[in-house]
């Protein structure tokens, strides 16, 4: 079946969205060269280790959202479910990413997307 053009946007919005969180990763490792050069014993622990938790979530993220770019681009049937759920967390980021959340749920779960993707 030929992937509807809204299931494409939606893929190239999940690609577009790795790129913040891949700028967050790369800014991250930069915060961590001001720590290391002020090494004072255990002060430097719990700095690295903040850096190191949120480096984590956002290489995380940038992953998510890329692996479901390429699912939905590829019309795998659990993409559009991942997708759903991605679009669930971006809910409580008023109002835009609320706006983007919501229209990306209602489009998944019309029947053009159910068919495209796969049930």
């Amino acid at each position: 079946m030929k992937r509807p053009d809204a299931v494409s946007l939606i893929a190239v919005y999940h690609f577009v969205m790795t790129i913040p969180f891949l700028i967050g990763s790369g800014a991250l490792v930069l915060a961590v060269v001001p720590v290391l050069i002020n090494v004072e014993s255990r002060e430097v622990v719990w700095p690295l280790f903040g850096i190191g938790i949120g480096l984590f979530f956002c290489l995380l993220f940038a992953l998510v959202f890329l692996l479901v770019g390429i699912g939905l681009w590829r019309l795998w049937p659990w993409a559009r479910w991942a997708a759903i759920v991605l679009a669930i967390l971006l809910l409580p980021a008023f109002p835009i990413w609320t706006g983007i959340g919501a229209l990306i749920i209602w489009y998944l779960l019309q029947d053009e997307a159910k068919q495209a993707v796969g049930r």
